[in-house]
């Protein structure tokens, strides 16, 4: 296709030489493999864009395919011999989507960022997944991508956790340190370390709510952590390490990695004075109320400051991300840092941005807030301080236990249910996030998602399963060639396939169709760059299992009766939707399994 895409726009700049020539995808095959809209370029012609579509459908000729007027649109289609075998050559190569050339450029995704000392809910798998499949997507973009969690392991909620464990669970109470064990290895049961600490952390702000004395403790403590008191180090440390483990787990788990979990909020603690430096060199830096230090931002619109430092001396989330920002351009003299955070963030990520720009002007234009919407319960949002969350694990085990009864019913000679299993509830998961638009909160309904009917995870990775299927029952190298033979950071390398001189079997509707919608991989996937969503790529990947179902029913395939040319042909395609399917899976932390 890329040849006929370049062809095409040649010829339409040599016909409007003064016009900006961007190429769409038409929604229907039968219309066109390509389109160019005439709506921009009949206006500045002084031309209706019908008229405009005529005229130059007129004068373009391209061999293997024709031109067609099609209203305000000229369209290019291919002849579907030729768009078979194009398609097929293309994604049957080592990639499904060969990787985009090398840009000298380098793109930071931070994602995730939990808060230590607490557990995954539902709600992180938002960030950590979107921002997954959007390092992943640059990768394949063709960007260098580095992947960055920046831990929440700083701040005044640590003088919460630490006045609380003063309180209720210090050393010196034997009776409940019996029930607040500190073992390096545990289950997910509620007496791991992470839910007793949770369950200080709710406790403390029900305390608080009848004594508001207690928030100066915890500023207190924060105090002594940034003092370097000792005891609140140890304990700092000993939550930290804990959180880890759990955290490691459930990223292992979802099939997540990052490139460093060194770059914590923490990991910025004495850079803290350079930005105050910084900041004062440039006339910036403000007194506040009650000593604080503060930022005056009314000059770009804000009628709040940017607070810097309190009154007491410490540092906020303001400070730390200002001091991150200048330790990642030393470090990696970036293009574009994106920050994959609720859209609750807005003001806060509004304010960094508009200091670093005074700071320096190096950072304008170079951060960007990726927000999201929430996921809700059905009576609203959640709140870890209130205690009504829905665990990111519980919901996985759920996942994965419905499933597993599901394929007992249906499949009970499954040989791996187990790994099936886990493999469907995750997708599950993972796939009503990405196929969600970003900026749209979610009400969490188990019923929703863990549906495997519709616009769900299980539906696509049930049609790469049913082509697995085939090829096994097709014999030969079949099940070899759908399996990749490497993975790096999302990409799958398979062997490379040689077609044979002749496709047969493959011009009618509902193969054609099929056909269409692999080459609709890249333009999903550059869609999903654009939009910093992985949306489209979800929702192309969707229509293409959808395509290949109405081809799979419409279509013999190994039909002895039929020729072996016809056969190959239509096996040779399922292998194109299989390799499609897991190739885009992977982007957005999906596994595609070959049974279920």
């Amino acid at each position: 296709m890329q040849g006929f895409k370049k062809a095409f726009a040649e010829q339409l700049r040599l016909a409007l030489p003064s016009q900006e020539v961007t190429l769409e995808r038409p929604k229907d095959y039968q219309k066109g493999d390509l389109a160019f809209p005439c709506f921009k370029a009949s206006q500045s012609l002084g031309m209706s864009p019908q008229s405009l579509a005529s005229l130059l459908a007129s004068k373009i000729k391209i061999k293997d395919a024709t031109i067609e007027a099609t209203g305000p649109y000229v369209n290019l289609r291919l002849l579907e011999s030729v768009r078979s075998r194009e398609t097929l050559a293309s994604t049957l190569g080592n990639y499904p989507l060969p990787p985009q050339e090398k840009k000298n450029a380098t793109i930071l995704v931070e994602y995730s960022s939990p808060n230590i000392a607490k557990l995954f809910t539902i709600g992180h798998v938002r960030s950590t997944m979107l921002g997954h499949a959007l390092a992943n997507i640059y990768a394949q973009e063709g960007y260098e991508v580095v992947r960055l969690n920046h831990l929440g392991d700083w701040g005044t909620q640590f003088g919460t956790l630490l006045a609380a464990y003063e309180l209720w669970a210090k050393d010196s109470n034997p009776e409940l340190e019996k029930n607040f064990p500190w073992a390096a290895e545990y289950s997910s049961e509620s007496t791991t370390p992470l839910h007793r600490l949770l369950q200080l952390y709710i406790r403390f702000h029900a305390e608080e709510e009848k004594n508001v004395s207690l928030r100066e403790d915890a500023r207190a403590w924060f105090k002594k952590l940034e003092n370097q008191d000792p005891d609140a180090r140890r304990l700092w440390k000993k939550f930290r390490d804990l959180s880890l483990i759990e955290f490691n787990r459930i990223y292992e788990r979802l099939g997540v990695t990052f490139d460093s979990l060194e770059y914590g909020e923490a990991f910025y603690e004495d850079q803290i004075p350079g930005v105050l430096n910084a900041l004062d060199s440039k006339g910036l830096l403000k007194e506040g109320e009650n000593g604080s230090k503060v930022v005056d931002l009314s000059e770009e619109g804000f009628d709040i400051p940017c607070l810097i430092q309190k009154g007491d001396g410490t540092s906020i989330y303001a400070s730390r991300d200002l001091a991150a920002a200048l330790f990642r351009k030393s470090k990696w003299n970036y293009e574009r840092c994106l920050y994959v955070a609720g859209s609750e963030q807005n003001f806060h990520f509004q304010q960094v941005f508009a200091i670093l720009s005074k700071i320096d002007p190096w950072f304008k234009n170079k951060q960007t807030h990726v927000p999201f919407g929430l996921i809700k319960l059905p009576e609203g949002k959640m709140s870890t301080r209130k205690g009504n969350v829905i665990f990111l694990e519980d919901v996985l085990n759920e996942a994965r236990d419905r499933i597993q009864k599901i394929i007992s019913a249906k499949n009970p000679e499954l040989s791996n249910q187990a790994a099936t299993s886990e493999m469907l509830g995750t997708g599950a998961v993972i796939f009503i996030n990405a196929f969600n638009d970003r900026n749209t909160s979610i009400t969490f309904d188990w019923n929703k998602v863990l549906a495997f009917e519709g616009d769900t995870g299980p539906y696509v990775q049930y049609a790469h399963a049913r082509i697995c299927s085939i090829f096994r029952r097709a014999g030969g190298s079949w099940s070899q060639w759908a399996e990749p033979r490497s993975e790096d950071f999302g990409r799958l390398h398979f062997e490379s396939i040689e077609l044979p001189k002749s496709l047969q079997g493959l011009d009618h509707a509902s193969a054609q169709h099929l056909i269409f919608e692999l080459n609709g991989l890249e333009p999903a996937l550059k869609a999903s760059a654009i939009s910093l969503s992985p949306t489209s790529l979800a929702r192309q990947l969707l229509t293409i299992s959808k395509a290949f179902s109405v081809f799979y029913n419409d279509s013999p395939i190994l039909n002895v009766e039929q020729s072996e040319a016809i056969r190959q042909s239509r096996l040779l395609l399922c292998l194109a939707t299989a390799r499609v399917i897991n190739q885009g899976l992977r982007w957005l932390g999906i596994f595609a399994p070959t049974e279920m």
